[in-house]
C-alpha cells in the first residue's frame, strides 16, 4: 500500500472571521481551490465546529446503532426522492453492483419521515437538528471561497443552497473478518466511487480505512485521519459546473489485513517449493480468517443544490468551452439514489443519461 496521501491541511478561521482583512480570506480561497485542483481533497481545520461537537454526534451515532436491528429497520429507507432513513449492512451499492460492509443513517433538512422511536433516543433529532445546520453553514463558506477563487460572486454556488435538502449521513462500520475484505475489488467496507453532489464534508474517528485515488489511476492512498480537522472532497455535480477547474475523486472505505508480513507466494526461504512454505501461507490465512477488525465510525454531510437548480459548467476564459451539458441537479440526484439503492423511480435513469461528456 502506499504511503499516506500527502493533502494540504489549510487552515480556515480567517474566512470565517467577518472582521479578517479581504487579502487573508482571498488566500485561504485560493488554498482552497489549489488542493481541490490538484487532489479534489483538502483537511480543513478551524472550521466553527469544536471537538467536542463531533464527539458528541459520535456518540450519537452510536446510541443509534446499538439499537435493536428491529427498531432500525423500522425507519428504513425507502423513498428514493426522499433518501433518509435507515440502510442495513449490504443494502447500498455505489460501484460495479457490489454490496458495502456498513450500515447507515440519513438525516434531512426538510422530511425525515423516517426517526427513531423517541421514547428511545428522546434528544435523537435535537441534535442531530444542530449538527446539521452548522455543517450547512459550512458547506456555504467552503462554496462561497471556491466562487471568490474562480472569479465569480461569491455566492454563485452558495445562493443555489436556499431550498437546498442536503443530507447528513451517520456510518457504523461493524467488526467483520479480515479476510473478508482483503481484496477490496471484491469487498470493501464502501467500494471505489465518487460523491455526486456538490461536495462532501467528512467527520472520520481514529480507526483509519478511507482511501483516496486522486488521479483516477488505480494508485489509492490512506487519508489518514487528524485530530481536529474535517476532510472535504469535490463531487461530480461540483466538477461539471467548474467545468473541470476542481476535481471529483474515486475514494473507498478498506482495511487492511492485519499483517503484512504474509508470504507473497509458496517459496520458501531458500528458493524452493516446500511443505514448510505451504503451511506458512495456509497459517497466515486461517489467521487473516479469524482476526475481526474493528468497528468505524464516521458522519458524512453530503451537500447538494436546490432541485431546481440547472447546472451548466461555468464558462470564464476567453476560448474556454462547456465540457458538459446542463443538467437539473433534482433528477440527477433522484436517479442516482434510485439506482445506488435499488429502489424504483419514474425516469430513474433520465439524469444519468444527460451525464455524458461534451466531445
Amino acid at each position: 500500500m502506499a504511503e499516506s496521501a500527502n493533502f494540504p491541511v489549510i487552515s480556515f478561521a480567517p474566512f470565517l472571521d467577518p472582521n479578517a482583512p479581504e487579502s487573508e480570506q482571498l488566500a485561504v480561497a485560493q488554498k482552497l481551490y489549489d488542493a481541490f485542483h490538484t487532489y479534489g481533497w483538502v483537511y480543513l481545520k478551524d472550521f466553527g465546529i469544536s471537538d467536542e461537537e463531533v464527539a458528541r454526534m459520535f456518540a450519537l451515532s452510536k446510541s443509534y446503532f446499538d439499537q435493536p436491528i428491529e427498531a432500525k429497520l423500522a425507519n428504513a429507507l425507502s423513498d428514493p426522492a426522499v433518501n433518509q432513513g435507515y440502510t442495513a449492512d449490504g443494502a447500498e451499492v455505489v460501484s460495479n453492483r457490489k454490496p458495502d460492509h456498513k450500515e447507515c443513517y440519513e438525516y434531512r433538512r426538510f422530511k425525515n419521515p423516517q426517526l427513531p422511536d423517541p421514547a428511545a433516543l428522546p434528544d435523537f433529532e435535537p441534535r442531530l437538528r444542530i449538527f446539521y445546520d452548522k455543517c450547512l453553514q459550512l458547506s456555504a463558506a467552503v462554496l462561497s471561497a471556491l466562487a471568490l477563487s474562480i472569479g465569480l460572486p461569491r455566492d454563485f454556488f452558495a445562493r443555489h443552497l436556499t431550498h437546498a435538502d442536503p443530507q447528513l449521513r451517520l456510518l457504523h462500520y461493524m467488526p467483520i473478518p479480515a479476510a473478508t475484505i482483503a481484496n477490496p475489488d471484491e469487498h470493501s467496507r464502501i467500494h471505489a466511487h465518487t460523491d455526486y453532489g456538490l461536495c462532501t464534508i467528512l467527520f472520520q474517528d481514529l480507526t483509519g480505512g478511507l482511501e483516496v485515488d486522486p488521479f483516477h489511476t488505480g494508485a489509492f492512498v490512506p487519508a489518514t485521519p487528524l485530530p481536529g480537522t474535517c476532510v472535504i472532497n469535490v463531487a461530480d455535480l461540483l466538477q461539471r459546473w467548474s467545468n473541470d477547474r476542481l476535481r471529483s475523486t474515486l475514494h473507498r472505505v478498506v482495511s487492511p489485513p492485519p499483517s503484512s508480513s504474509s508470504p507473497s507466494s509458496s517459496s520458501s526461504p531458500d528458493g524452493t517449493t516446500g511443505d514448510a512454505a505451504a503451511a506458512t501461507a495456509a497459517a497466515a490465512a486461517a489467521a487473516a480468517a479469524t482476526t475481526m477488525l474493528p468497528a468505524r465510525y464516521s458522519t458524512a454531510f453530503f451537500v447538494h443544490p436546490s432541485p431546481d437548480t440547472t447546472v451548466a459548467p461555468v464558462v470564464v476564459d476567453e476560448g474556454e468551452t462547456a465540457r458538459y451539458e446542463p443538467v437539473n441537479a433534482g433528477e440527477w440526484r433522484t436517479s442516482i439514489t434510485a439506482r445506488n439503492y435499488s429502489l424504483p423511480v419514474e425516469e430513474a435513469e433520465k439524469a444519468v443519461a444527460g451525464a455524458a461528456v461534451v466531445a
